[in-house]
């Protein structure tokens, strides 16, 4: 980008500012002053206006702005839209439109100030309600160059159930892939002449989910940035500046849920998270439809005839897993019922317990070991009578009898050397102060399933069927 002007500081045009809305404009302008280094701030300005909000966006800016020029119904033709807009920035660029000293709310600099309001920022409230504002000032008040990365911040967001998405991070590296893909993105309809109306407008997500959509994202993340650092948490802003309905919702990912995701994408785990994942889109639409393990494909058996429900679509469905991931709710007791009938590596219920829950190793070592004890013979009558024993414990005193019972005794009477479960291991591992009995026993359970799996000794008369359970407990409980 060339720097033409005296009166910009160019280095806060693109400058991480910790605001996500700003720092989305400074990288959609980084993106473009990449990609047209001939032209400058002005020029880029006017090539955002015209083959993006004029002829792509068909002027379709109000779930952002209201009030600016381009949206403005009483202007009714482009090219006052257009001049309408590029003198505004002239006139704040040359430093002839009217202003104040003071610090930024935004970059924090004593510098020249201009007052924004829902005309130019995302939920920065109207200019006519000067109350609203602290001091009852008429706008939030901002240096040029913020109110010039706010008018570049919705080539790096995206429509989501007609509402506006942005994803930031703790790692940049993040937010510059997310808003660059979707400049790129934007820069790519431009030469395709959109005709209908619907396609106008901000870019729009293929989801209607908002787990569905993140971790679809991530999916992509990974696929084209392998390297990415481990202690990545991401929040995803979806907001509406609508006039009659200004709303804003977060959403946290913590980096020890991406962690733990991206380890799930590992080859050697990623066709068990995989299967475990697609297993778990529900439409109740389609009730009944089922993902086929061999074909890789969810179907609907329909009057003896099995109809293939289309990746694009059931990728639309509500998906417990994402949804349970996202919203802090612990996914044990899916991975319970799941791993009864399927294999599935008893490593991702390690991570997930132990990164996540924030199990000690020691203790998931331990329940790993019972489960070994619990089919060390190959006598499908006495397996299913602990299985049964197991889950039909009902508090930490039935759960403790049962291990007394079914290890301790039996290890005891078979002239074991070593014990199998030691005072430490019942004090502080198995049973310390402010743990969940029923972890226990459902781990236990898992770790069982996982060994009969293993051994090829799974059959129908092993598989227990669960009463409903709670489906709201947090990761801590």
């Amino acid at each position: 980008m060339k720097q033409n002007y005296k009166t910009i500081d160019y280095e806060w045009l693109t400058r991480p500012t910790g605001d996500p809305f700003a720092d989305a404009g400074g990288f959609a302008i980084e993106y473009l002053s990449e990609k047209f280094p001939e032209k400058d701030i002005l020029e880029l300005i006017k090539y955002v206006i015209i083959d993006n909000y004029i002829s792509t966006w068909k002027g379709k800016l109000h779930s952002y702005y209201h009030g600016s020029k381009i949206t403005n119904p009483s202007i009714k033709t482009d090219e006052s839209r257009i001049e309408g807009t590029m003198k505004m920035f002239e006139n704040i660029i040359t430093e002839r439109e009217k202003s104040e000293i003071g610090f930024c709310r935004i970059s924090g600099r004593e510098t020249k100030l201009y007052s924004l309001g829902r005309e130019s920022m995302m939920l920065a409230g109207s200019g006519g309600f000067i109350n609203f504002h602290h001091f009852f000032d008429d706008g939030l008040k901002m240096s040029k160059e913020i109110v010039i990365r706010m008018f570049f911040m919705p080539l790096g967001t995206i429509l989501l159930q007609g509402k506006i998405a942005l994803l930031y991070s703790n790692n940049l590296d993040v937010v510059k892939f997310w808003v660059k893909d979707n400049c790129s993105k934007n820069a790519s309809r431009i030469s395709k002449n959109l005709q209908n109306e619907e396609d106008a407008g901000a870019l729009k997500s293929e989801f209607t989910k908002i787990p569905n959509a993140l971790f679809s994202f991530i999916d992509n993340l990974l696929s084209r940035t392998p390297n990415i650092q481990n202690d990545t948490s991401l929040i995803l802003y979806h907001c509406s500046n609508f006039i009659t309905k200004s709303e804003l919702k977060i959403y946290q990912l913590p980096a020890k849920v991406f962690l733990f995701y991206r380890t799930c994408l590992q080859p050697k785990f990623k066709d068990d998270w995989q299967n475990f994942v697609r297993s778990h889109y529900f439409d109740g639409k389609h009730d009944g439809a089922k993902y086929n393990l061999q074909t890789g494909k969810v179907e609907l058996i329909k009057s003896k005839k099995t109809e293939i429900i289309d990746q694009n679509e059931y990728r639309q469905w509500f998906n417990s897993i994402y949804n349970k991931l996202l919203n802090n709710k612990n996914i044990r007791k899916d991975i319970l019922r799941w791993s009864i009938k399927q294999p599935f590596k008893f490593e991702i219920v390690s991570i997930y317990q132990h990164n996540i829950i924030g199990m000690k190793e020691e203790t998931i070592n331990k329940i790993k070991e019972l489960a070994a004890f619990l089919v060390r013979e190959e006598d499908v009558n006495k397996i299913k009578k602990r299985i049964n024993a197991l889950n039909g414990t009902k508090n930490a005193s039935e759960l403790r009898r049962f291990l007394l019972k079914q290890t301790v005794s039996p290890n005891f009477s078979e002239g074991k050397e070593k014990p199998i479960i030691t005072i430490e291991d019942y004090v502080y591992y198995l049973f310390p102060d402010g743990s969940f009995w029923s972890e226990i026993r459902d781990l236990l359970l898992i770790a069982i399933y996982q060994e009969l799996h293993e051994k090829k000794l799974i059959s129908d008369e092993l598989i227990i069927v669960f009463e409903n359970d709670n489906e709201t407990e947090n990761v801590n409980e």
